[in-house]
């Protein structure tokens, strides 16, 4: 069963911080926006709850909440590739989040292709299951707070010189600066792949990828709705892709949402 998310705190604040006094406020603000459009999904209107969600989009506005519901409101209407487009965009802003985890699992058991590939041993899917944890500006926070806390304490080790309290100081540095240097590896990684490795979700039912850039060229294979695919160049209206399991070509721009 799919449930709706409420913003936890007013939608404005959330992603602008507190408006001044005298500003103009829009004929719909995004929270009155997106009130209406859980009202429509919770009557079962799920195309006007989808637009309402959209108008929000369109304005410029984005949260985990908004692209959470906006994906269930798209799954309800059996747009399984939009569903899992938005659960995605979702999961980068809430990577901890159970329900949407759960969604995208129950989605991804109804994608068409299903590409077999190398499981991962279990102490790598466990340290990838905590890497994903938190997002890039938690983790980043998270990072000055453990740098600033190890080098307090190897001040204070130096200050305190060989006494008891030094001695835990000293053990604390340690503690400390090898947590900080696991997270500047996790973090150094979810940089390099926000900035280098781009992909994408096939959002229209079924698409023939080609050989080359072009209507002109043969189709190598063809893919469905939801798939996720590497983003590695684009040109002219057409994106250059690849599969998990090596295959790779050239599809329309138009059929595929970048994360």
């Amino acid at each position: 069963m799919l449930k709706q998310k409420s913003f936890l705190i007013p939608f404005i604040l959330l992603l602008t911080g507190i408006p001044p006094l005298f500003a103009t406020q829009p004929a719909n603000p995004p929270e009155a926006l997106f009130d209406q459009g859980n009202s429509a999904y919770q009557e079962g209107d799920f195309q006007a709850a989808e637009q309402y969600y959209h108008r929000i989009l369109d304005s410029g506005f984005e949260n985990g909440p908004l692209y959470f519901n906006l994906g269930n409101a798209c799954f309800k209407q059996k747009k399984l590739g939009a569903a899992i487009y938005y659960w995605e965009k979702a999961k980068l802003l809430l990577p901890s989040d159970r329900q949407l985890r759960e969604n995208l699992e129950l989605a991804n058991l109804l994608i068409v292709d299903q590409i077999e590939v190398p499981v991962d041993p279990f102490p790598i899917l466990v340290l990838k299951r905590i890497r994903d944890l938190l997002t890039i500006t938690q983790e980043s926070r998270i990072f000055l707070s453990l740098f600033l806390a190890a080098n307090i304490l190897f001040f204070l080790y130096i200050v305190l010189k060989n006494s008891r309290h030094a001695f835990r100081a000293l053990v604390g540095f340690f503690i400390t600066g090898a947590l900080t240097v696991l997270l500047a590896g996790s973090l150094t990684w979810k940089i390099y792949n926000r900035d280098f490795r781009q992909e994408g979700i096939v959002l229209e039912q079924r698409v023939d990828v080609l050989s080359g850039p072009g209507e002109e060229n043969i189709t190598v294979f063809t893919i469905h709705e939801g798939i996720k695919v590497r983003i590695h160049t684009s040109t002219e209206g057409w994106y250059q892709i690849s599969l998990p399991n090596g295959w790779n070509g050239w599809l329309p721009q138009s059929s595929a949402g970048i994360l």
